[in-house]
């Protein structure tokens, strides 16, 4: 009945989505006419183009997000059961991505590379070259191995391909962080601490035996096919941790809608937000050995690997360090200050300095990301009491539609990816290896780790939600981050290629199937998260050391709904000490962990 009384208006955003492309086309196509110039106004001529074509990629990239919004719009009118939005904005990508990639014959195409002869008297590779055309000279900066040796150099396709091959700089600086952040800063912190040593166990132990499987399967793999040279164990682990980095948003969405289990949706979103930022350190300490052992075939020796550990320790906890410490001085402005009386410069505090976090992280060589996640977390826990309700209302909203735009394009440049990456190293055992190998290591993360846990735990970790953990761990925006900073060697291309299928496959396929397995798992839905509250705040009030003052089954239910043991002694610890130091006394009495 929703979708008759849309009808014509869904007509017209398909007619619009008809328009955009053909103006897209056109807008190419035309841009790639060449006008006769004189010599003298060659440079004047490249300068007016370069800036056109930087104008065309930004208003088909601009384009590809209006469109994903109003694809958004009809999927949720429509509520498709087996197919989500992330999928929708992958698939738009890849069509943009073929348009662009062939929207010039092959006469019109450039060679992205030239063979320089006589240069065997350089041995070691120069930062740039410079290169004389025509009575032009011409600086390019050598970025390292592009293909193989003995082959001819490929394709670049026409200006817009190679524009729209995005900055991983870029990618990683801009997109990443709000992502990131507002996870930190939105979560429920309720369901989050009850269920905190679990989610620890799950990111920390979890990701790295993850790392540690997948890494050992393709490195076996590559024994037994000798896939290309310089695979060694090393690198396979760092592609075991890039593509452990676990992003289940399509998930996480189906949870949110039709209101499941509040403890496996804590459990999920939990674990892949801490899953992300261990990945990440994984990822740098493993990078960081590599480069100390370049000059000796990268042995993996015991010093080595304990090096590796130590990189891992320090980067976590200077990271760690930075984003708690910046947000607390922000609290601390807010609080000895009068700048709430001018809202806009409260809110821009906040957004500066919060991502002040990520820059200071990265350029200490620790993790921006893991710097700006613990800043989230700790900003909402300080610094957003301290902010005026109008401040409260601009910073959540703002972080909110940030996150929605820089996930949507990123969603949508995996799927441009398949084109406009030049560099593919297509290897279907690999690939097909690489997959069955996530899985290995997802099970080995989720089933063994859960059977220690319920040991311990009074809340257990059924076995329908552990099915369903396992079948979340989809990949997504950061393995696809990770995997395209560095696509310098052949087999950093066959990781960023292979990452980019499984994240595809994943959020498309598993994604779209998520709800007919929540059904077929029997998990509990449509439950009522105001009602849950109630319940938990008045379990709160309970004293279970007082027989007369409760029933045995509210005993039971308010073990249940504990904080961990870990949770209740830093709770004490900052409602005595941290949260007067950092927070008005006006909102003093608001308790300190829901």
């Amino acid at each position: 009945m929703i979708f008759r009384g849309h009808k014509k208006l869904i007509a017209k955003v398909n007619f619009f989505l008809a328009v955009s492309i053909v103006v897209i086309l056109l807008a190419m196509f035309s841009n790639a006419v060449e006008t006769p110039t004189t010599l003298e106004g060659k440079k004047e001529d490249e300068m007016e183009n370069t800036h056109k074509t930087d104008s065309l990629s930004m208003l088909i990239l601009i384009t590809l997000l209006i469109i994903n919004v109003l694809m958004i719009w009809l999927f949720k009118i429509r509520r498709f059961e087996f197919f989500h939005e992330t999928g929708v904005a992958m698939i738009l990508g890849v069509v943009v991505g073929a348009i662009i990639k062939y929207s010039e014959s092959r006469s019109q195409r450039k060679p992205l590379a030239v063979k320089l002869k006589n240069c065997g008297n350089i041995t070691i590779a120069p930062k740039n070259v410079f290169v004389n055309i025509n009575g032009t000279e011409y600086s390019y900066t050598l970025t390292g191995i592009r293909f193989p040796p003995h082959t001819s150099p490929p394709d670049e396709g026409n200006e817009i391909e190679s524009k729209s091959s995005f900055n991983p700089e870029i990618f990683f600086y801009v997109l990443l962080p709000p992502i990131i952040f507002y996870a930190g800063y939105s979560f429920q912190k309720r369901y989050f601490f009850r269920n905190l040593g679990a989610i620890m166990t799950y990111a920390f132990f979890g990701t790295t035996i993850s790392c540690i499987v997948t890494g050992s399967l393709v490195f076996g793999f590559n024994i037994w096919t000798g896939v290309t040279e310089n695979f060694d164990y090393a690198e396979c682990l760092l592609f075991g941790a890039l593509i452990s980095a676990t992003d289940p948003v399509t998930v996480l969405a189906i949870f949110h809608d039709l209101h499941a289990d509040l403890d496996m949706y804590a459990l999920v979103f939990g674990e892949s937000v801490l899953n992300d930022a261990v990945a990440i350190v994984l990822y740098r300490a493993i990078e960081t050995y590599l480069a100390y052992n370049q000059s000796d075939l990268r042995d993996f020796d015991l010093f080595s690997f304990l090096k590796a550990i130590a990189d891992f320790v320090a980067i976590f906890v200077g990271s760690f360090t930075i984003g708690c410490g910046m947000s607390c001085v922000n609290a601390l402005v807010t609080k000895l200050t009068k700048i709430g009386s001018f809202p806009i410069l409260e809110t821009a505090l906040f957004f500066l300095m919060s991502y002040c976090t990520f820059l200071a992280a990265e350029l200490s060589n620790w993790s921006g990301i893991v710097a700006v996640l613990f800043c989230g977390i700790t900003q909402q826990h300080y610094t957003y009491r301290n902010l005026t309700e109008e401040s409260r209302t601009r910073t959540m909203q703002t972080f909110e539609l940030l996150n929605f735009l820089a996930e949507t394009f990123i969603f949508s440049y995996i799927g441009l990816s398949v084109f406009a990456f030049t560099n593919h190293q297509w290897n279907a055992g690999f690939i097909g290896w690489s997959f069955m190998a996530i899985q290995v290591g997802r099970a080995l993360n989720i089933y063994p780790l859960s059977l220690i846990l319920n040991i311990g735990r009074t809340r257990k970790i059924p076995l329908n939600i552990q099915h369903m953990m396992f079948f979340s761990g989809l990949r997504g925006a950061i393995a696809f981050a990770l995997a395209v900073r560095n696509t310098v060697s052949i087999p950093r291309q066959m990781m960023l290629t292979t990452t980019l299928i499984i994240v595809i496959v994943s959020v498309i396929v598993f994604g779209g199937v998520a709800m007919p397995v929540l059904s077929c798992l029997k998990i509990k839905t449509g439950i009522d998260v105001l009602e849950e509250e109630k319940k938990a705040r008045r379990l709160s009030l309970i004293d279970v050391n007082d027989p007369s003052a409760s029933t045995p089954l509210e005993r039971i239910e308010k073990r249940q709904y504990e904080k961990s043991w870990l949770v209740r002694v830093w709770s004490r610890f900052d409602e005595k000490y941290l949260t007067p130091i950092f927070v008005e006394e006006s909102q003093l009495e608001s308790s300190n962990i829901d």
